[in-house]
């Protein structure tokens, strides 16, 4: 037992002399480094970038690229211990800032980045928006006017960049200088208490943007008159009452715009609300209304819906025709109605309605309307519809109103 002891023991002596007296048996790796040769990363976008750099290995290198565009690998050309790294144009005109690794057996070994700013050659027309392109008189209401410059590569140009905009509206012209913060500039073009059309553009050193039409229109309508015109008094069913306003304007004496609705709304003494609606043409706004068939007092008033509305106008209408005759036949069937004569004792204008009500039993059975032709109105009662009998018989017609009882149909 203590032999083999003693023989254990001499064999760790021996390993321990062994490893602390001769050559070590891990050998350090060397380490690879490359050294850049360029001396900036500041570029103008188009501008050909290529990277160099000094190797201490020959071969086996990546250049990992991380842009706006993602991620891209590339191989270099390698001569000399030289490592050669082109940036593809589509990054390179690219404004903005682009990260690099150089990787060697997948360890990274050095790393940077490019900054890459906008090219000095603005594109024309300057990039430019207006909205919205039409506002309402009075100061108030304005449209946002925005100016975007950017170079041939479509990046935005660089900050504090002077920039001129010009908006001219009937004899004024103002101008304004702004500069370039956060890649934008714009300005706020407030309306005028007149209506018309403003202009506005933008100049940066030799560049403008296109012409912008900005539309002024008036503001709300205000409270008008209300005026009409009819060929005479009388309710003949048959003329026209042309109904038409004042020109309309907005509070700060602008004529309102063409095309706005006006509703001409008429109440009869009868209680019946008759409606006719019309547009504006250089503020002023027509409707027209058949004159009544019975004598009539209307009340009229015109609106524009929800913001403004005239004063009221009172029209009486007088009766017409005053009388008619009604001639029956001898068994009763055929009834005449005529003539009819107007208040200047002419023929009524063809198309005046007469109706014509049948009772039996104080029961209605059947209603007929007709229209005139020449003053006359003709009715016939079918023997097939009306059998022998006592009907009453009404008609009614230009205001006028005749009831005959007892009628016996042969």
């Amino acid at each position: 037992m203590k032999l083999r002891t003693y023989t254990y023991l001499l064999f760790l002596v021996i390993l321990i002399v062994g490893f602390t007296t001769s050559n070590p048996i891990i050998k350090n790796i060397e380490k690879v480094t490359v050294v850049a040769l360029n001396n900036t990363n500041t570029y103008t976008a188009g501008e050909e970038i290529v990277l160099k750099f000094k190797a201490t290995e020959p071969t086996g290198y990546s250049l990992i690229i991380e842009s706006s565009y993602g991620v891209s690998i590339l191989t270099p050309k390698e001569k000399e211990n030289t490592l050669v790294f082109k940036i593809p144009h589509l990054l390179s005109k690219k404004r903005g800032l682009i990260n690099y690794k150089i990787i060697h057996d997948q360890q990274v070994i050095y790393s940077g980045n490019l900054q890459i700013k906008a090219s000095k050659v603005i594109k024309e027309p300057l990039e430019s928006y207006l909205g919205p392109t039409s506002i309402t008189a009075g100061g108030i209401d304005y449209s946002m006017f925005t100016l975007i410059p950017s170079d041939q590569y479509d990046n935005p140009i660089q900050d504090s960049t002077l920039v001129s905009i010009k908006h001219q509206f009937l004899d004024l012209e103002k101008d304004s200088e702004l500069f370039i913060n956060d890649f934008i500039a714009w300005k706020n073009i407030y309306s005028y208490q007149k209506s018309g059309r403003i202009l506005v553009s933008a100049n940066t050193g030799n560049l403008a943007s296109k012409e912008f039409t900005l539309d002024v229109f008036p503001s709300q309508a205000q409270d008008f008159k209300l005026k009409l015109s009819k060929k005479h008094e009388y309710a003949d069913g048959n003329q026209i009452v042309e109904f038409f306003t004042s020109e309309i304007k907005d509070e700060y004496g602008n004529t309102i715009s063409d095309g706005r609705i006006v509703e001409f709304s008429i109440l009869t003494n009868h209680n019946t609300l008759l409606r006719v609606s019309g547009t504006t043409i250089k503020g002023v706004a027509r409707g027209y209304m058949i004159h009544p068939a019975k004598a009539s007092l209307w009340t009229a008033q015109a609106f524009i819906p929800e913001m403004a509305e005239s004063d009221k106008l009172t029209l009486e209408f007088k009766p017409a025709v005053k009388d008619y005759t009604i001639t029956f036949t001898e068994d009763k069937r055929n009834i005449k109605v005529g003539a009819i004569l107007s208040f200047m004792n002419q023929i009524i204008p063809d198309g005046a309605m007469i109706s014509l009500d049948v009772y039996r039993n104080e029961t209605l059975i059947e209603t007929f309307t007709k229209f005139s032709s020449k003053g006359f109105v003709e009715f016939h009662l079918s023997e097939d519809f009306f059998p022998k009998g006592e009907y009453t018989i009404e008609i009614t017609g230009m205001g006028i109103h005749k009831k005959y009882d007892h009628i016996v149909l042969e």
